[in-house]
Formats: C-alpha cells, sequence, structure tokens
C-alpha cells in the first residue's frame, strides 16, 4: 500500500491519454459543455458534477448477489453506476469520465497524477463546475483522498466515494453512497474546505480520514477534528464553516 507521503513525491513526468468520455447522445437532455463533456441534465438550473470513475467495489460484480468477498472488482462502467442512480438527476447534472477500472491495490503514481490533472482541467479551470466526484476502492481510498487534497486546491469540493459491497450485492452501498458524494460536491456550503470522503452518511477530511475496518460499512472515520459532518435524509450538514 503505498503511504501518504509517498503521494506527494509522485510528480514525475507522465504521459496523459484523453479521458473516456461516455456520451448520452440518445437522451433528450443532454448537453455538452466547453470541455467536450456530455451532462445528463433534468432542470438546467441544477449545479453541474463530474464524476470520475476509477473502479473498485463501488463498481464491483459477482455472480452471487450474497457475495461480498471474492467479487471482481471495476467490472461496471460509470454510466451504469449514474444510471442505477436516478435520483442523482434531481440534484446536479453529471457528466462521467472513465479514468480507469482497477482494484484500488492497482492504482499507480501515473494514474494518481491522472486524477489530480483531469479533476485540475475539467472542474477547477471550468467556471460553470460546482465540483467533482471520485469513485474508488477503499484499499488505498484514503491515500488518494490525501494526495487529491494536496493536488486539487481551487476551492472546489472534491469528494472521494467507495463501497463496501459490490453493487450485484443484496444490500449495496455504493448507489446510496454515490448520491450522498454528487449531493455534497452540488452544494455551496462543501466549498474551500479541500477534498472530503463522503460515505455512510459521513463527511470527513481527507487529512484525516483513515479505513478502521476491512468488512464493516461504516468504516472511514477520523478523529473528531476530521469529521465535518454527516447527511440526514441527504441534506449535508456540517459543524462548523470552512477556514
Amino acid at each position: 500500500m503505498f503511504s501518504k507521503a509517498s503521494f506527494l513525491c509522485a510528480f514525475a513526468a507522465v504521459g496523459y491519454a484523453s479521458p473516456i468520455v461516455y456520451p448520452r447522445a440518445d437522451d433528450p437532455f443532454v448537453f455538452t459543455n466547453s470541455n467536450g463533456l456530455n451532462f445528463t441534465q433534468m432542470n438546467a438550473s441544477l449545479p453541474n458534477v463530474t464524476i470520475f470513475a476509477t473502479g473498485g467495489t463501488i463498481a464491483g460484480s459477482s455472480s452471487s448477489s450474497t457475495a461480498t468477498t471474492g467479487y471482481t472488482a471495476g467490472a461496471v462502467g460509470i454510466l451504469t453506476l449514474i444510471d442505477a442512480v436516478p435520483e442523482i438527476l434531481n440534484i446536479s447534472n453529471v457528466a462521467g469520465i472513465q479514468i480507469s477500472n482497477v482494484g484500488s491495490e492497482d492504482v499507480t503514481s501515473a494514474l494518481l497524477l491522472k486524477m489530480a490533472k483531469q479533476i485540475n482541467e475539467y472542474v477547477c479551470n471550468d467556471p460553470t463546475m460546482a465540483g467533482a466526484v471520485v469513485t474508488h476502492g477503499t484499499d488505498v481510498l484514503e491515500e488518494t483522498a490525501f494526495f487529491l487534497d494536496a493536488t486539487v486546491n481551487c476551492g472546489k469540493p472534491v469528494i472521494i466515494v467507495g463501497a463496501m459491497r459490490p453493487s450485484t450485492a443484496i444490500s449495496a452501498d455504493g448507489p446510496f453512497n454515490l448520491l450522498e458524494a454528487v449531493t455534497v460536491a452540488a452544494s455551496p456550503s462543501a466549498r474551500d474546505r479541500g477534498a472530503m470522503v463522503v460515505m455512510n452518511d459521513r463527511i470527513v477530511s481527507a487529512y484525516y480520514v483513515t479505513k478502521t475496518n476491512a468488512n464493516t460499512m461504516d468504516t472511514f472515520k477520523a478523529v473528531e477534528m476530521g469529521n465535518l459532518g454527516e447527511l440526514i435524509s441527504n441534506t449535508p450538514y456540517f459543524f462548523y464553516p470552512p477556514i
């Protein structure tokens, strides 16, 4: 597993491929922004959020609906994840970029740099964007969150989200986690707080977050100073204003 310190030294020259942007040309509620991203929308007045998908358990799949281990991580694409949560379109207009589709144990320094570059390019440098969501495996989710907290500093919320159960499980936690992540990314109250992890109703600072258990859903926590807020009925409540 990468250490947080090693990520801060990962600024080597890396070639960046163009993002895989999935269009929704058959959807009547589609618009293309100035960066060529295709946004699905229900209401043009809603904020715009881009979801950067990297794989992990949240995109995992198994032949058994009761399997919470032994599944294939990163088997489901970003459009499928978005389509599974139509309520997202009541919160935000969304576009999906499939950066990778791997288990987080396969996240490399090159992939981390690619994430940071694309978030800066497609979210920070676009005044029409409210925030970003990164779907990610949980093994090194806290390290990726820490890295993005250090490399994306435009004030817009960057939300890292995962799941402890694959998408095919009876009680998969990924869909609601994704809805909450988009909700926080779209919230003006989330600005100027750095990168955050949103899972299981918790809003946690990327600087303090840690994975406390390999199996339970309520696993990403922090000491008191790192707990920024919580979600109640999909409404984010922050404990204090941004610094």
